[in-house]
């Protein structure tokens, strides 16, 4: 026969530290993981364009491949952020039920 599960407030509380753990970083490393992306795909790109037209020359290339890459950070920061503020909200909602739960208990 199966034990009964009882309530516990404090796997809310583990649960939302872990959403604000995981929001904490996730601006940085969005920013990195889009831009290093976005380097390397336009990078190729470059290469390919140059050698293929020989009009195009390297200097403006690597110009286009880091305003792509700043472009694209800029992406990477904004799509970072707007999953970090999820996350936290997640968590603050995760942390408005345990609060609720708490001042009703008797």
């Amino acid at each position: 026969m199966s034990g009964v599960t009882t309530y516990d407030e404090g796997i809310l509380q583990e649960y939302a530290n872990d959403l604000y753990r995981q929001a904490k970083g996730l601006v940085f490393w969005t920013a990195v993981r889009y831009g290093l992306a976005v380097f390397i795909a336009s990078w190729l790109i470059s290469l390919a364009v140059v050698a293929s037209q020989k009009r195009i020359s390297s200097d403006a290339a690597n110009s286009g491949v880091i305003l792509v890459t700043v472009l694209g950070t800029a992406f990477g920061i904004d799509a970072g952020r707007r999953k970090a503020f999820m996350l936290k909200l997640h968590a603050q909602q995760i942390l408005c039920q345990r609060q609720t739960e708490l001042n009703t208990r008797k």
